[in-house]
């Protein structure tokens, strides 16, 4: 969990280069989480989405 947007949306970026795998920067209350696209289910908010291979 990241309490700064700019952190969460870095280590998503990261990660989505790294796994080669589109991951996703959610909002759960005041606190940013960054998931792989294949963990997605609907209930949260995406704020920003990194894919790889775009």
């Amino acid at each position: 969990m990241f309490t700064d947007l700019g952190t969460a949306r870095k280590s998503a970026l990261t990660l989505s280069k790294t796994l080669m795998a589109a991951t996703m920067v959610i909002a759960i209350g005041t606190q940013f989480a960054v998931i792989t696209a294949d963990d997605f289910d609907g209930d949260v908010a995406v704020l920003n989405e990194y894919d790889p291979f775009a």
